[in-house]
């Protein structure tokens, strides 16, 4: 096998897994995104409500919105701390 082949092979192997994280990070991006907006919908759908059982349901749900976000950001903040090799 002829070495340009060779060397071809190894960065595209190589590159596959900062391929992967990038493809990771960007869709971790749109759902953090998805979930900021969600968050800000169910708070005003909050102020809204006059019932005390569904305010408090509604704070329930914010509450996991709001942690499943912070989730994200820690995951995405650790994909962007990888080393690269180069």
């Amino acid at each position: 096998m002829n070495i340009h082949k060779l060397i071809k092979k190894t960065e595209a192997f190589l590159n596959s897994d900062e391929r992967k994280r990038k493809q990771k990070r960007k869709y971790l991006k749109e759902v953090i995104h998805k979930l900021k907006k969600h968050e800000k919908a169910l708070k005003v759908k909050l102020d809204k409500e006059s019932s005390g059982g569904a305010k408090e349901e509604l704070e329930k749900e914010i509450a996991l919105v709001r942690a499943q976000r912070k989730k994200g950001l820690k995951n995405l903040k650790a994909l962007k701390k990888v080393p690269t090799g180069k």
